[in-house]
């Protein structure tokens, strides 16, 4: 349980930081962009 709590004060304090926030905004469109050419790719290779 005391990494779970060490992790959210890690993550806490991350977003304080606006490095840290750039960091996890970047982190969230890449995460999105990753899913968009998976779900395209899955559909290109239903289709053929």
């Amino acid at each position: 349980m005391r990494f779970a709590r060490h992790l959210s004060h890690t993550f806490a304090d991350l977003l304080k930081e606006e490095a840290g926030a750039s960091f996890i905004e970047y982190a969230l469109v890449a995460s999105l962009v990753l899913v968009v050419c998976t779900l395209l790719l899955l559909a290109w290779h239903k289709q053929n």
